[in-house]
């Protein structure tokens, strides 16, 4: 039985899967002999579409069409259209081979399965797929909050992160996300009310390098937390769960990198102390295909820098399809902040989720 955190300080999972119905209708026909599959899943001539696949919809799929998408998946190169991918030179789907699956599945198991208990933020796209295979399996998390942030305004300098002012979001588009945070409970205010209701700090994890996003996102939640009167108790709600890949960064750089940090913001410098943080290192063979490929990218509607803040709420896209209407918006604002997320990204996105939920299955493992 799946208990809900205190709050509703987790976004409750609700089926938008608007294919749902093609999915009752492709089981409806009693689809026995896998020929079929040359009718439902033409290649290159037609405009196709990989159903949408998420832990509910995965358990609802007969025998027959689970033989059909592990043919789609062992034919992935061969029929996808990779010059519309977001990285068209990565020309493979990710966890095909069962050691990069084990390897996976290990990180999730070792890394992630810890944060079983506590109230959990995912803070950008990059730990969703960690985080999705933990609470698809046995012994996994409860579930998690998803927050949209990209971006940065700090780089690089000789003694640290260095504020590029030029870059930092305008007083209108911090106060647009301000209301997206508080539209999903993941405001300072709302933060720490979780945390003493359930006398749990919330974990925040997110991948970093430079830790320059981390470091943005933290200012623009302190200005906030400073608004609402609640600074220090914010800073005494909050715990990291940082990761990344020693080896990835010693290759990045030529030379033995330093273990990435938590770069605090100005005005959460003083509560070092009571803001604990924990890295973890992820293998270089998951960090490429993982991490390092613009392709397992969730969705558009998930990539949200500044310029997007004012324009959509991620939480109203729930499949990751905001309006074509609304990314022209974006185009003509910022051509910069806007990504394609074409048919075949999504293909893409669909038939990892099924990959990891159909290895986990065999193996027992699936929740």
């Amino acid at each position: 039985m799946r208990i809900l955190p205190i709050n509703n300080f987790y976004a409750k999972n609700v089926s938008t899967n608007s294919n749902a119905l093609v999915h009752e209708q492709y089981n409806s026909q009693a689809i026995e002999t896998l020929p079929a599959y040359n009718q439902i899943f033409n290649a290159r001539n037609v405009s196709r579409r990989v159903l949408d696949i998420d832990n509910e919809s995965f358990v609802k799929l007969s025998d027959t069409m689970k033989k059909l998408y592990r043919m789609k998946c062992k034919d992935f190169a061969k029929i996808i259209d990779f010059e519309k991918l977001e990285n068209p030179n990565k020309r493979y789907l990710p966890l095909m081979q069962d050691s990069d699956m084990e390897s996976f599945l290990t990180c999730c198991i070792d890394k992630f399965n810890m944060l079983k208990g506590s109230p959990i933020i995912c803070l950008g796209r990059s730990p969703k797929w960690f985080l999705n295979t933990s609470y698809w399996m046995k012994d996994g998390i409860e579930d998690y909050k998803f927050v949209a942030f990209s971006g940065s305004w700090y780089r690089q300098g000789l003694w640290g992160l260095v504020k590029e002012n030029s870059k930092m979001p305008t007083k209108e588009e911090q106060n647009a996300y301000k209301n997206y945070l508080k539209s999903i409970q993941a405001d300072p205010a709302s933060i720490v009310k979780t945390a003493k209701e359930t006398g749990k700090k919330v974990v925040i994890t997110d991948y970093i390098r430079t830790g320059k996003g981390l470091k943005s996102y933290l200012e623009v939640m302190s200005n906030i937390a400073e608004e609402q009167g609640v600074l220090e108790d914010f800073a005494k709600s909050i715990r990291f769960h940082l990761f990344s890949c020693q080896e990835y960064l010693d290759d990045l750089y030529g030379e033995k990198a330093p273990t990435p940090s938590l770069n605090l913001p100005e005005k959460l410098a003083p509560y070092r102390e009571e803001i604990p943080s924990y890295w973890v290192n992820i293998p270089l063979d998951i960090t490429l295909q993982i991490l390092e490929n613009k392709n397992t990218n969730e969705c558009r509607a998930t990539y949200y820098p500044p310029k997007a803040w004012g324009i959509y709420l991620p939480n109203n896209y729930r499949t990751g399809m905001i309006p074509n209407s609304l990314m022209d918006k974006l185009k003509e604002h910022s051509p910069k902040s806007a990504v394609n997320f074409t048919t075949q990204m999504r293909d893409y996105r669909n038939l990892l989720n099924f990959r990891i939920l159909d290895y986990l299955e065999q193996k027992d493992l699936l929740r």
